[in-house]
């Protein structure tokens, strides 16, 4: 380009620098292009978002059920989907058919059961606290007149307790509220649980599709692997806990059926489904003895047997662990939560704390995604760190 008139050509010399345009002052950008603020705000988001789910617990629990059942289920809708051509609605509403056939014949067929055993035990409470009164020389009150008259007003009438609830007193309409209210959100979650889970179940694999559009295309590759071992941690926790509970449920009343403790349904029941937490089904173990212990009271055994009241009930006990640890657990739930027992004790106690029975539910598989994405995203930084500051400075030399 040749300068025009009355303008001299000026080529800077070789040895200056041209200046680049300047960068952009700490002042110039906004709060969220700051790296430390930006995970500061993206840390109070993740906990608002907690908070607010905590908080409306009673309309997301239907919501979180129903997506953790879709997403328990998802496996064997789209191997229908593949393999068989079969469409997922098809799949879905078949699942949802089974499965209220399955639980309406449990409910048919064990309902009655757990209902004479609750009854029972409703009738012989005034008899064990007489029992524990008389043999320990222990003082507990008149309660035996009252609990009495509630067991066979619960065995006879059972809507005539209410009767004196509501009669004349200014908290009648905050009982009757809390009883409405109660069996409405049973009631409605019930219903709300199947619908939930017929749409997530539906559209599960294509809302996955959806959010990998917002991954960075260099991203997706790590994403995809850490999204798959929290997957294989998280499902193989529900899918093997669930279906160890179910195993333990009838391995735990069979036992104690035998053992002849009285309650054996409701107190297989409760300790197999509490096989879901770790190390919560423990508490069976000293009830059934207990219960065992009460029973002999009652039915006038006369001494204290230690086979048939602790033995037994124990052997019972332990046998099913064992089945459950040495067996269940390696068969059923192959995949490791790469936790320490300490740790998993630990993460129970806090998540039992701070979300009640949904975090004793949800404390293991929370913290083994934690754990992965410590192990993914934290711990090789640290490491690159320590490795770049660990490396010998030469020394200076001086003239």
């Amino acid at each position: 380009m040749t300068p025009g008139y009355g303008e001299t050509l000026k080529e800077a010399p070789p040895h200056v620098a041209v200046p680049d345009e300047p960068a952009a002052s700490p002042a110039d950008r906004h709060l969220w292009e700051i790296t430390p603020i930006r995970d500061l705000l993206w840390l109070g988001g993740i906990l608002f978002v907690l908070w607010f789910g905590y908080y409306l617990r009673g309309v997301f629990t239907p919501v979180l059920i129903a997506l953790l059942l879709a997403y328990l289920v998802n496996p064997l809708v789209r191997r229908a989907e593949t393999s068989w051509h079969v469409p997922r609605p098809v799949t879905v509403s078949v699942i949802l058919l089974v499965s209220a056939l399955v639980f309406g014949g449990l409910v048919t067929w064990l309902g009655p059961l757990l209902a004479e055993q609750v009854q029972s035990f409703a009738e012989r409470v005034p008899g064990y606290l007489q029992s524990i009164a008389k043999q320990y020389h222990v003082t507990l009150g008149d309660f035996s007149g009252p609990l009495s008259s509630i067991a066979t007003n619960l065995r006879d009438d059972p809507l005539a307790m209410l009767k004196p609830i509501f009669s004349g007193t200014g908290q009648a309409f905050g009982v009757l509220g809390a009883v409405i209210g109660t069996t409405a959100d049973v009631t409605l979650a019930l219903v709300l649980v199947p619908i939930y889970f017929f749409f997530f179940a539906w559209q599960f694999d294509r809302s996955l599709t959806q959010l990998r559009r917002y991954i960075p295309a260099d991203y997706r590759p790590r994403a995809r692997h850490i999204v798959r071992r929290m997957d294989q941690a998280v499902s193989g926790f529900f899918r093997g806990r669930l279906t160890i509970a179910l195993a333990c449920v009838v391995l735990y009343s069979a036992g104690w059926a035998l053992t002849g403790v009285r309650y054996w349904f409701i107190l297989g029941l409760i300790t197999g489904v509490l096989t879901i937490i770790p190390y919560a089904s423990l508490v069976g173990w000293p009830l059934a003895i207990l219960l065992k212990y009460l029973d002999g009271f009652t039915s006038g055994a006369g001494a204290f047997d230690m086979m048939t009241v602790v033995v037994w009930p124990s052997v019972a006990y332990l046998v099913v662990q064992f089945i459950e640890s040495w067996l269940l657990t390696p068969w059923v739930q192959s995949q490791s939560m790469e936790m320490s027992a300490v740790t998993v004790l630990i993460v129970v106690f806090i998540g039992g704390a701070l979300g009640g029975f949904y975090g004793l539910l949800l404390a293991i598989p929370v913290a083994a995604c934690l754990n992965i994405l410590l192990q993914e995203l934290v711990l090789p930084r640290l490491e690159r760190k320590a490795a770049l500051s660990s490396r010998p400075i030469p020394e200076r030399t001086y003239e």
